[in-house]
């Protein structure tokens, strides 16, 4: 059965002259049943409680180092997100907005400068890229992101390199905005995606998976033990970035802290098994899709401009703890905002990485 949809319109004094949009939630005691399609959500129909929320506007730094003098900024540490000023070679002459749409480009130029970002952000001292994605068309229910890594679908080496060019392909063209709450990995989520999402991933996570099977082995809730084991601490975080300035479908991040555990709603993602030749599986990725709570406090960066990155946590190993269900992990979707139906479709890149410290 589909969920009814149910429409609220948030008001407060306080929000009064915030921005509001669009977000899509699962509603109280629905069950959600997985899509068919890879790298897909459950279908929206299944998100049926929508509220007009206030998104609260945050303005990136204009370097690393003023996140560590600012207590007012949004940071990996407190929110589970952050924002930063990172113009790159591709934002100056010769280059246009469609150079991100360039996969040597992009690996020259956008891939090494994440990199050392993440580096400098976080501390850690390895940094795996694992996968970009290419969102520029209007939303759909089944994107292009549903051949990715489809049987058959093993012709380029977009497809079958490392790392991913998810979205890249110029007949299928790019994905849509993913209009619905979600984090990408619960904790179960984030160790089978090291483990099944690409070889190269599982190649780089090696020492992690190690000490996590050889804890399990020994009968360790890795909540509870891994922090403490001597393995590697490893997190995965999205870099994301506007190609235009957004008019439409801007990305809205969830402050962390505003969320009670109750509120997440596990989900699976079909999700192709990846770099195996001769090979073509799908695994199970664990999710977490979310339930309202007049809590909940939404981030943006208004008119958001291509030099300008949200940087999210999917998931910390040392943010884990005995009988927790998410490891600092932030919800995020695409806001719909009113009016602007008439605006161009949002073009956006998103760097996933895998970081070891």
């Amino acid at each position: 059965m589909f969920a009814t949809i149910t429409v609220h319109a948030e008001q407060s004094r306080s929000a009064a002259a915030l921005t509001k949009a669009k977000l899509r939630y699962v509603a109280e005691g629905h069950t959600p049943q997985p899509s068919p399609h890879n790298f897909h959500l459950p279908d929206i129909t299944e998100f049926g409680d929508t509220h007009f929320l206030p998104l609260h506007s945050v303005r990136p730094v204009a370097a690393l180092d003023e996140l560590t003098t600012s207590s007012s900024h949004v940071s990996l540490r407190d929110h589970g997100f952050t924002a930063i000023q990172r113009p790159t070679a591709l934002h100056a002459p010769p280059h246009c907005p469609n150079s991100f749409k360039n996969p040597e480009l992009l690996k020259q130029h956008v891939i090494p400068d994440t990199e050392l970002a993440l580096k400098q952000l976080t501390g850690c001292t390895t940094v795996v890229t694992e996968a970009l994605l290419l969102r520029c068309a209007l939303w759909s229910a089944t994107d292009s992101l549903a051949t990715h890594g489809s049987a058959g679908d093993n012709t380029s080496e977009l497809k079958t390199g490392f790392p991913q060019f998810i979205g890249f392909d110029p007949i299928s063209g790019g994905g849509s905005p993913a209009s619905k709450i979600h984090l990408d990995y619960s904790p179960d989520g984030a160790r089978m995606h090291i483990r099944r999402f690409h070889s190269k991933t599982a190649e780089a996570a090696a020492e992690i998976i190690r000490f996590e099977d050889s804890l399990v082995a020994a009968g360790n809730d890795l909540s509870d033990s891994y922090k403490h084991s001597g393995g590697p601490r490893w997190a995965l975080y999205s870099t994301w970035r506007p190609l235009k300035t957004v008019r439409r479908d801007p990305l809205a991040v969830l402050d962390y802290t505003t969320f009670r555990e109750d509120d997440y709603v596990p989900a699976a993602v079909p999700t192709p098994s990846l770099g195996r030749e001769g090979v073509c599986e799908t695994h199970s990725a664990e999710c977490y899709l979310a339930r309202y709570s007049q809590q909940h406090k939404w981030y943006w960066i208004d008119n958001q401009t291509p030099e300008e990155c949200l940087v999210l946590r999917f998931f910390d190993s040392d943010e884990e703890r005995a009988g927790s269900i998410a490891a600092g992990g932030v919800l995020h979707s695409s806001a719909e905002l009113e009016d602007n139906d008439d605006a161009e479709p949002r073009e956006s890149l998103e760097i996933r990485s895998l970081c070891i410290w």
